[in-house]
């Protein structure tokens, strides 16, 4: 069972929400992280999946939910409550989709059922719906369905309240922070695992102790020696496997390979001490020895295992295979910057199968996931208002807690200054600022053409006009986009109806964006609710080399046309005018960028970002190669050389654009 939607209105801090959580191409989970300041929402949000938990468990599980006083009903886990309305608004509610055809609905406040069907995406008629009343219910599989979820799949929630108990901490005075909630051995009917978990040391202590016995055999000693006995050598090879996957648990956040012994009973009640591998010597002689961000990660991840072998031994022998959703608030809690950047992202891929929903403050800890999972292993959900935001410039440490800041304030910007520019039937958004430029000359030149009427006549669109954040310019739209930003926009889009069609034009110039904005065999990707999506068609002048830019749609001839800047001849230049030196003795001039120059080399070198060309012969002040920017104002402009330009490569992208804005898709 997963998580598929996740929809909430009126929040309190939440305005709106649509989050629909990724899966790779194996069918496996992305982590899903949910970032943002404190006090906006995500704790609220995490609370109304873990009130999903219990409500589901308590469909199916007498001791998960506890009974009011009397016996009658059951007390919430979450509390249905007014006072949670946002501001100004008359009504909340979450509805929160299972890929089993579960569904968890939590509503408070007056809303009728068709705005709660148009808000929330439901189709069906089958909820008991009062417009009035508070609302909590579960729909979709049957109690005994249910049973067999929660008895196959490991279901659990680490609050930022969980708490490990340190060796000074005495007894009594320990009662007085937490009485542990006690599980009920397996029995039929009653829940073995705590949804909720703290303290989870003693439970897993006690386990590991149990794992350990199993693992090990006696020893008998005769004529012939040493020998085995009292055991199935088979069983306790497979046995051994699960006390290996919890010391791999315990060898990564030690950063270096250990095994688990065991102290004698005499030695008092720690039982535990922690060996290296290498040399047997103890790196622990007891697990109090451990510091608390080390105790709380073995923890967590021994409880996800501990509570996949109550349901059955064989997943504590094989973690690939344990099931489940596991919610983490605030995880880098505790944790020094190494185990949240290094160990916490590599503990999760030990667990493929297993939809982690974490939320953190951590850039670290994002830094850490990007290296495990890669840019698009993961996603990233902004909230207040659950804009999925990209990983990329956390990649720079330097920069990722300003953009942890502004991200969600860029997105709004830009998000508003789309919206404000759809006036006619379409809206045409390209990936760079110099895109939009180029697509516009060449609608001005073939739109006047009478053979292109079939491609022209009625089509009705505007393009969004933008210059980049730092630019200069006087422009109404400032912004930067970028090919992931473009993905971020389509998948935010998505989600809600549109009243004009979105048509998102990307480059062809990045293997991981083609993948994400387009399908092989198709001209354009349809995201749903009027959002379209397509890269740039390859002309057949550059099937060889296909990693192209918008500039690479023009012949080389007229992508070196000069201009005159400044007194200054100044033109575009080509990777395979230099030689893999960055030399080009025929030109005699030198590119600073020697990695992007050699032959058949095709990239686009411009003078706007360090890619630096200059005379062979002088100091190297002045730059040789035009902007993108200015290459694109002089196609757009007509400037002297750039009057006659052939616009004929774009042809396909408006018979693209024409098939999108005039069909009924």
């Amino acid at each position: 069972m997963y998580i598929s939607r996740l929809v909430d209105r009126n929040l309190g801090p939440i305005s709106k929400i649509n989050i629909s959580p990724s899966f790779n191409q194996n069918g496996n989970p992305k982590p899903l992280i949910i970032v943002g300041e404190n006090g906006s929402g995500k704790s609220t949000l995490i609370s109304n999946i873990v009130d999903s938990f219990y409500e589901l468990a308590g469909k199916s599980f007498t001791n998960a939910l506890h009974p009011n006083e009397g016996g009658l009903g059951y007390t919430f886990y979450k509390t249905i409550s007014y006072l949670q309305i946002k501001t100004g608004e008359k009504y909340l509610f979450s509805r929160i989709l299972f890929d089993n055809n579960i569904e968890y609905l939590f509503k408070a406040g007056e809303c009728s059922f068709n705005l709660f069907k148009k808000e929330s995406g439901c189709i069906g008629d089958s909820y008991q719906w009062d417009d009035v009343a508070n609302i909590k219910q579960i729909q979709g599989l049957s109690e005994k369905e249910i049973e067999r979820i929660f008895l196959n799949q490991v279901i659990c929630y680490f609050g930022p309240d969980r708490y490990e108990k340190p060796s000074w901490l005495g007894e009594t005075y320990y009662e007085d922070i937490y009485t542990h909630l006690y599980v009920e051995p397996k029995f039929h009917g009653k829940l073995q695992n705590a949804i909720t978990t703290f303290n989870m040391g003693k439970e897993n202590f006690r386990w590991l102790l149990d794992v350990i016995v199993d693992s090990r055999t006696d020893i008998e000693d005769d004529a012939t020696g040493l020998r085995s006995v009292h055991v199935d050598i088979n069983n306790l090879r497979a046995m051994s496997h699960a006390r290996t996957n919890v010391e791999r648990v315990m060898s990564a956040i030690l950063c270096e390979d250990v095994y688990f012994g065991l102290n004698l009973r005499i030695d008092g009640g720690a039982r535990f001490n922690i060996r290296r591998k290498r040399d047997n010597s103890i790196i622990a002689p007891t697990m109090d020895s451990l510091s608390t961000g080390q105790l709380a990660l073995f923890n967590i991840f021994t409880t996800i295992i501990r509570y996949a072998d109550n349901n059955d031994i064989n997943k504590s022998i094989h973690l690939e295979q344990i099931i489940g959703i596991v919610v983490i608030d605030e995880i880098e809690l505790h944790l020094h910057s190494v185990h949240q950047k290094e160990v916490l992202p590599h503990l999760m891929t030990l667990f493929p199968k297993v939809q982690f929903i974490v939320t953190t403050h951590s850039p670290l800890f994002l830094l850490g996931l990007e290296e495990k999972y890669n840019t698009d292993g993961f996603d990233i959900y902004q909230m207040p208002n659950g804009i999925k935001i990209s990983a990329e410039r956390f990649s720079e440490f330097n920069r990722a807690y300003l953009y942890f800041s502004e991200t969600e304030k860029h997105h709004e910007k830009l998000k508003e200054a789309i919206d404000k520019s759809i006036k006619k039937n379409a809206l045409i958004i390209t990936e760079g600022a110099t895109d939009w430029k180029h697509l516009m000359a060449a609608y001005k030149n073939l739109s006047a053409k009478e053979e292109f009427n079939d491609i022209f006549e009625n089509l009705s669109f505007d393009f969004f006009e933008y210059e980049p954040a730092n630019s200069g310019k006087n422009a109404v739209n400032k912004v930067d986009m970028g090919n992931t930003a473009i993905v971020a926009m389509c998948e935010t889009y998505s989600k809600i109806p549109q009243n004009r069609k979105l048509i998102f034009i990307a480059d062809c110039d990045d293997k991981n964006t083609n993948q994400k904005l387009a399908i092989n065999g198709q001209t354009y990707k349809c995201w749903g609710n009027n959002v379209f999506s397509l890269i740039l068609p390859i002309p057949d002048s550059r099937k060889e080399t296909p990693n192209i830019c918008i500039e690479h749609l023009y012949c080389d001839e007229e992508i070196k046309t000069e201009y005159m800047d400044n007194g200054v001849s100044r033109r575009l230049y080509m990777g395979y005018e230099f030689d893999k030196r960055g030399i080009s003795s025929e030109l005699e001039k030198v590119c600073e960028k020697k990695n992007i120059c050699g032959p058949g080399k095709i990239t686009i070198i411009e003078g706007s970002t360090g890619e630096k060309v200059t005379d062979i012969h002088s100091d190297g002040e002045v730059n040789y190669a035009l902007s993108k920017m200015k290459f694109a104002e002089c196609v757009m402009e007509k400037a002297v050389g750039f009057e006659n330009f052939d616009f004929s490569n774009f042809i396909k992208i408006f018979r693209i654009i024409r098939k999108i804005v005039m069909e009924d898709i």
